[in-house]
């Protein structure tokens, strides 16, 4: 063979081993993005469903014991609340419930009337509760049940009254806004994209962090 034949023969291998490196990159920084953003529920205005329309999601652990992966999830949501005894409860090696309230985590957008300019962003404080329940090698997540609300300090034009307003999942006769109208369509794209996110990530950081206890 020839010197230049064999310098070519090196200059292949060399671009296609830095292919590969490319390839592999990609895939990696994909699997990254989808565990990132991994899609659990759906919200609906019926609720959150899951992407077979049920009302759980069953996440597969293989080779792991029913009672370890209770151990798991268990020491992971007690890294992440301040006082874990008030938000959880547990049936012993069987199940774990998560009743949380976080303060202005929830925006939306709303027009209060037909002479309004542009819209109103107000933030909501919400409260939660999410489920979890174990099997050897799966972990059943049930589809959060939420509740939005602020406070609104009352002024002239309230007549001074002071009280709790609710965000509700859809409009009804007493509300001026919901996070769906009346034909089941999305109202405000803050809140329905703020409410996805904020529970798939909450249940995201929740797995991946039983994961890392497991692998100290």
């Amino acid at each position: 063979m020839s010197v230049i034949g064999m310098k070519y023969s090196n200059d292949n291998e060399i671009n296609n081993h830095s292919y590969m490196k490319k390839i592999l990159t990609i895939l990696v920084l994909v699997l990254c993005t989808q565990l990132h953003f991994a899609q659990y529920f759906t919200l609906t205005p019926q609720g959150f469903v899951s992407a077979n329309k049920s009302e759980y999601v069953v996440v597969d652990v293989p080779n792991t014991k029913q009672k370890d992966l209770y151990k798991s999830v268990l020491n992971a949501l007690s890294t992440m609340y301040k006082d874990p005894k008030k938000v959880l409860s547990t049936v012993d090696g069987e199940s774990i419930s998560v009743k949380g309230y976080e303060e202005n985590v929830i925006e939306h957008k709303f027009k209060g009337s037909p002479l309004q300019i542009g819209k109103l962003t107000l933030k909501y404080d919400l409260s939660y509760t999410i489920s979890f329940l174990f099997k050897d090698n799966r972990i059943r997540i049930d589809r959060p049940s939420f509740e939005l609300r602020r406070w609104y300090e009352g002024g002239y034009n309230s007549g001074w009254v002071s009280e709790w307003q609710y965000l509700p999942l859809n409009v009804n006769k007493n509300v001026k806004t919901a996070v769906f109208d009346k034909n089941g369509e999305i109202n405000s794209e803050l809140s329905y994209n703020g409410l996805n996110k904020h529970f798939n990530n909450l249940i995201t950081e929740i797995l991946e962090k039983s994961k890392k206890i497991n692998d100290w």
